[in-house]
């Protein structure tokens, strides 16, 4: 059995405070905020620590750069004194500092109170083999996150070929015309999103925080922007493209926050619920809807919306069913291979997440556990 001391922050690690970034700087070194990544900048003033959320909402998160980077002053870089940075980054999130956090309207977290945490720590070996088991699942978990963005893209990329550039198979022997979109080719459709997509708002149904922590179950209860749970029950199941309907609606370059949910799923009123059709497949809508500003189709200042019929004014030019089949019979396994992927993803962050708090605490004995990726292939 491994031995744990125990041990106050302080006592281990070394913590510096953050330097502000001056606005509008951007370079080849990672910038980091309270909230993880947030751009980069033209020089660099730490290597291998670990980022602390210091201010705000994300006051105590925890992020872990390996390579030389910049933190703002919204953080506060640690260091271990002695022993492995990979471990100390698992330890702190375990510790769940924001339960440290001071400060009524702006959460806060300071050097002093982070060097009076307590924790228990082990032997560098142990330290090593526990980051190694750990790190194991976060790189198999980046390697899928990869995999999904590059599936993603190679459905887009056919997506703006056929159906931007309209470079479509026999695209050749097809005439253009005017449209009120365009020129478009001849027999396509000039449309929106209202006519062609089958809108299931009326099946969602909110529950509160109190209500779900009495309904915990294995389907995803899903938000304008993420996965805020799991639930005992589900209301839809097969694939269905959710676009935000209220609150964080936008992203950062001007598309709308979108989610292809595919399985059983429960889903609140925040987001907008479409599914495909015969004329307009549910990949079709989620790639159309991906490639559209919507900042024009926003109402609302203190709450940004897209109400459902600013939603359905978003133009298509659709295509003729023959060639609308071919499309999806093309992208449609790309997105398959994609659930397949998120699916793994969701398991081996629960698994991740359960070994995280035994392995940090010392519940488990690293000795008698297998090689991680002999683990993880189990």
């Amino acid at each position: 059995m491994n031995e744990f001391f125990d041990v106050t922050l302080g006592e281990v690690v070394d913590f510096f405070n953050g330097k502000a970034i001056k606005p509008g700087q951007d370079g080849e070194y990672p910038a980091y905020g309270s909230n993880g990544l947030i751009g980069g900048a033209p020089d660099w003033k730490y290597e291998n620590s670990i980022i602390i959320g210091r201010v705000g909402a994300y006051c105590g998160s925890v992020a872990y750069c390996k390579s030389r980077f910049w933190a703002s002053d919204n953080t506060i870089v640690a260091r271990p004194k002695s022993g492995d940075v990979g471990y100390f980054y698992y330890l702190l999130k375990a510790l769940e500092l924001n339960r440290y956090a001071g400060g009524a309207a702006q959460p806060l977290v300071t050097q002093t109170v982070l060097k009076g945490v307590p924790a228990r720590v082990p032997d560098i070996p142990t330290q090593r083999r526990i980051a190694s088991i750990l790190s194991a699942y976060d790189d198999l978990i980046e390697n899928n996150t990869r995999r999904i963005a590059i599936l993603e893209e190679m459905a887009r990329r056919i997506y703006e070929e056929w159906f931007v550039r309209f470079r479509f198979p026999g695209h050749e022997q097809v005439k253009m015309v005017e449209s009120e979109l365009g020129l478009i080719p001849e027999g396509w459709k000039a449309t929106n999103i209202g006519e062609v997509a089958e809108n299931h708002d009326r099946k969602r149904k909110p529950l509160s925080k109190m209500q779900r922590e009495k309904f915990k179950g294995p389907y995803p209860y899903y938000g304008a922007a993420k996965i805020f749970d799991y639930v005992e029950d589900y209301i839809f199941d097969g694939r269905f493209v959710l676009m935000a309907e209220d609150g964080s609606v936008i992203t950062p370059d001007g598309f709308p926050v979108l989610q292809l949910a595919n399985g059983r799923f429960w889903a609140n009123n925040h987001t907008h619920i479409l599914r495909g059709t015969p004329d307009a497949s549910t990949e079709f809508i989620y790639l159309r809807l991906s490639s559209q500003k919507v900042s024009g189709y926003i109402t609302g200042a203190a709450q940004p919306k897209i109400t459902q019929a600013n939603m359905n004014r978003i133009p298509v030019c659709l295509p003729p069913r023959d060639l609308m089949a071919r499309f999806t019979e093309l992208v449609g396994p790309k997105f398959d291979l994609i659930d397949c992927l998120e699916r793994k993803h969701t398991n081996l962050r629960a698994t991740r997440d359960l070994l995280l708090p035994k392995l940090i605490s010392g519940e488990l004995d690293v000795s008698t556990l297998p090689e991680p990726e002999e683990a993880i292939a189990a």
